[in-house]
């Protein structure tokens, strides 16, 4: 097999021919077995579980062997039936013995639902892990690090800011923990104690409903914690819990000059994000465009430089085997055509842009967040390399971020047209209530017009191109 795809996995999993089947591209006959359960779990015993509020616990497991992890980091646990869920590591590597983490009761949850009413102290649980890159990063002691937490997204983030003053952190280190009222507040205890010892800690709690404790402050996080800190540049930022709360702070560290690679995520998911094909009210919404940026439209040089940079970009999507099958059938120039007329909408704000909006052009498309993320360290190369500042670069990922919603998910929804979902396969004629462009001859369709819709690819085709049975 290909080497490519055994990178990134364990030692001991290489050595037992395991490899990433989204990565490999075989280079002999091969003979695939399913992975075994042994080989990819690790076994541990509850050592305590304890409840820190009526509605959160805190779970020391004893791994039977060794386990290597940041503080922040998540692990999978199995619970005996099957289900699986992710929790995050609020221990320290360095400092504690036992793997921590804090499970807040879902309603509902069947995960939650066992480890609260049948999980006990010194039973065996399987999981598998640790994984994720929102951790400590040593080697610049002396930078401000910002902390953004709602509910149980405290604990990663307190386990981040204990392991970097562990470690001898210098700089300032901010940590809002947002809770929607009081009785959300937990580890009081543990975050004093911090700030008594370092002196460069500092911890606000945020409440955003009802009576503010002593101590606290009203408002949702994100508001309170970017208007303090309203100039980024050159801190570490670390977000975690709720998706709403990630996205927008992702978003507005970007604006307010945070580097991307410095800005790290954790996103809290209470159900299963997913949709359902007959949940029209779910998928019907477009995003807002966001506001105008009149100096961002400057600084690429009122569009000349955009379509220099989105023609090297989607080159080298085109070149790139994880991106490249997304786009099969549509033409390079096509798509630097669309995503020109699209941006310029956006950075202008001028309505020149007629096309579908984001969630219904990727409406097909099963995207992951690590693969949006893979996308835009790309479109950061690119932008780069054609010399935009780094407050630009974080104004044009500010824009991407916030239709990361709209892209993202776990499996396609239907096309939306004038609030009705269509089917997701085949072909269809329909009558349109809102003008477009054709996908096979990128002339203009006019609203009332019939056209040939081709319901996976979300491609549309005018009465011309089915008369002469063009399609892309």
């Amino acid at each position: 097999m290909s080497a490519v795809s055994q990178i990134g996995l364990k030692k001991n999993l290489v050595r037992k021919d395991y490899f990433l089947a989204c990565k490999c591209i075989p280079i002999s006959e091969m003979v695939i077995e399913p992975p075994r359960d042994a080989d990819l779990l690790t076994r541990a015993v509850v050592y305590k579980k304890e409840f820190l509020t009526k509605d959160i616990c805190r779970i020391l497991l004893e791994p039977a062997t060794q386990v290597y992890y940041h503080a922040g980091q998540f692990i999978n646990l199995h619970s005996p039936d099957g289900v699986v869920r992710s929790y995050s590591l609020s221990s320290v590597p360095h400092e504690d013995y036992f793997l921590e983490l804090h499970i807040k009761c879902v309603a509902n949850g069947k995960m939650t639902k066992w480890i609260f009413d049948e999980l006990k102290d010194n039973d065996e649980i399987d999981f598998h892990g640790p994984s994720g890159n929102s951790h400590y990063v040593s080697g610049r002691p002396k930078q401000n690090l910002l902390l953004l937490s709602t509910g149980t997204g405290l604990s990663p983030v307190i386990g981040i800011a204990r392991d970097a003053l562990l470690s001898g952190h210098e700089g300032d280190i901010y940590l809002y923990c947002g809770n929607r009222n009081a009785s959300g507040i937990y580890l009081e205890d543990v975050i004093q104690k911090t700030k008594e010892q370092y002196p460069n800690f500092h911890c606000i709690s945020c409440i955003s409903e009802g009576i503010i404790p002593i101590g606290a402050v009203a408002g949702y996080v994100t508001d309170i914690a970017f208007t303090r800190h309203s100039s980024l540049k050159d801190w570490q930022v670390y977000l975690s819990g709720s998706p709403n709360m990630v996205d927008k702070g992702e978003e507005v560290a970007l604006k307010q000059g945070a580097a991307s690679c410095d800005i790290h995520s954790d996103s809290f998911y209470s159900v299963d994000k997913s949709y359902s094909v007959t949940d029209a009210d779910s998928i019907s919404q477009d995003t807002a465009y966001p506001a105008a940026d009149p100096e961002l439209w400057a600084a690429l040089d009122n569009g000349v430089l955009m379509k220099a940079i989105l023609t090297d970009f989607y080159t080298r999507v085109y070149d790139d085997s994880l991106l490249s099958p997304y786009f099969t059938g549509v033409t390079k120039n096509r798509l630097i055509e669309k995503a020109y007329s699209f941006s310029n909408r956006i950075i202008t704000g001028n309505k020149v842009y007629f096309g579908d909006r984001p969630r219904n052009a990727h409406h097909w498309m099963v995207i992951s967040d690590e693969l949006f993320d893979y996308r835009e360290k790309l479109m950061e190369t690119v932008l780069r390399e054609h010399g935009l500042s780094e407050e630009m670069i974080g104004r044009w990922r500010a824009i991407d971020e916030v239709f990361r919603g709209d892209i993202v998910k776990e499996q396609p929804y239907p096309k939306m047209l004038d609030g009705i979902p269509l089917p997701l396969d085949g072909y269809e004629k329909i009558t349109i209530d809102a003008s477009t462009l054709c996908d096979g001859c990128t002339g203009e369709i006019n609203r009332g017009e019939t056209v040939r819709y081709h319901i996976r690819l979300g491609l549309t085709y005018c009465s011309g191109c089915i008369e002469n049975n063009i399609t892309v």
